[in-house]
């Protein structure tokens, strides 16, 4: 197959029935083994050519995408979903540090490092820990 795109005059005339795949060709010749020729007595008598096998894949048709009415409602509402995702994300994100970060200045509380965040889960646990042993006695 030579041309990566086919010009507009090669297409059928009918758009829905497709684009036909001519069928692939693949031809093997066989090679002679080394037993045989070697079992020959004498190396002045020609070898006998093989034939070779030819090999056809069936054909295809290839159906194009058919335009029709969804198709505009479909890409405005995939962009619309895409959009209020993205900005709804980014909002959120920005709304959630800043009241964070106003909650902190009005109480006067400082920001938890991650390493006192874990002390204090671990903390919780072995709190906890405790009072189940002093359960089980």
């Amino acid at each position: 197959f030579d041309e990566a795109y086919l010009p507009f005059q090669k297409f059928p005339a009918d758009a829905n029935r497709g684009v036909d795949v001519f069928p692939a060709r693949a031809t093997f010749t066989p090679v002679p083994s080394p037993s045989l020729s070697s079992s020959s007595s004498s190396n002045t008598t020609p070898t006998k050519a093989l034939p070779s096998i030819t090999l056809y894949s069936p054909s295809l048709l290839l159906l194009p995408p058919v335009p029709d009415m969804s198709m505009p409602f479909n890409v405005i509402s995939l962009s619309c979903t895409l959009w209020a995702f993205v900005l709804g994300s980014l909002i959120n994100i920005l709304v959630r540090r800043g009241t964070e970060s106003v909650k902190r200045d009005l109480t006067g509380e400082k920001e938890k490092r991650p390493l006192d965040k874990l002390k204090e889960k671990l903390q919780e646990k072995g709190r906890k820990l405790k009072e189940k042993v002093r359960w089980m006695k």
